[in-house]
């Protein structure tokens, strides 16, 4: 190697970092495919689909405005599938499934539904997160860690469900050790208020590449935790042809979405 070689070399060594630096977030973007976009409804007051395809994963994100939607949670005993519970609702643009139940079908920890306190607060579950509609149909979807949800609060609720763990925190993935891996359900909120749920419509993920997705695909999420997995984690989305259907096998609780009335 001649001396003018070397002088080059480390100059050349920095400009290959420097572009290294750079080509970072397109690298991470990379890694999440968007294959499929469309909306049910007229905009904006529509539910948004995407489908992303994530390491051999096809992740379903899908998008709804508490400020043209109404959100609800239906319980059944005996347990239905998620497309029986949309079919039995024909209000219903979205049926997603909810929180865990035991083998008797009875849920775990909070499900309130039409008012009726189904299951009390499991004072266990802290790392958990809580969905909830107050009896002015505004949409909470929040982090309980460090605010513990008290009995009297959870009557005030006209549909909630608590589930858990908790994903992203302040728009910040939570470090979750697990390697276990399913097929997950989440549900999120993004910075403008969005209510979103993110599916696995094919494959399976442990918490932390779940969490590695919300926080990395630009959804903007700030806050969102998991519902019930594994063959419980289905949606049904729309109505007639063209409807976008992954069944269950059969569930306690769903979480569904409505037009509001003169939306």
């Amino acid at each position: 190697m001649t001396l003018a070689t070397f002088r080059i070399a480390p100059r050349f060594l920095l400009v290959l970092f420097a572009f290294a630096v750079l080509a970072m977030p397109l690298w991470g973007a990379s890694r999440f495919r968007l294959i499929d976009e469309r909306s049910f409804g007229a905009p904006p007051s529509a539910i948004g689909y995407a489908e992303y395809e994530y390491a051999g994963k096809i992740i379903s994100v899908i998008t709804a405005s508490p400020q043209f939607f109404a959100f609800k949670v239906a319980y059944a005993n005996p347990p239905k599938s998620v497309e029986r519970f949309h079919e039995e609702n024909p209000e219903a643009l979205l049926t997603v499934n909810g929180g865990y139940w035991d083998h008797q079908y009875r849920p775990t920890d909070l499900c309130v539904a039409d008012g009726r306190v189904i299951k009390p607060v499991n004072s266990m579950n802290r790392h958990h997160g809580l969905f909830a509609v107050g009896r002015d149909g505004g949409v909470v979807v929040r982090d309980l860690k460090g605010l513990p949800l008290g009995a009297d609060e959870a009557k005030s609720f006209l549909h909630a469900l608590k589930s858990g763990p908790h994903l992203v925190r302040n728009g910040e993935a939570v470090n979750l050790k697990s390697t276990s891996k399913a097929a997950r359900t989440v549900i999120a909120r993004d910075s403008r208020g969005n209510v979103l749920f993110v599916i696995n419509r094919a494959g399976k993920m442990t918490y932390a590449a779940m969490a590695d997705f919300l926080v990395n695909t630009h959804l903007d999420i700030t806050e969102a935790f998991n519902l019930d997995g594994g063959f419980s984690t289905g949606f049904a989305l729309g109505r007639g042809r063209g409807r976008i259907l992954k069944e269950t096998w059969v569930i306690a609780d769903v979480i569904q979405i409505e037009r509001k009335k003169g939306r």
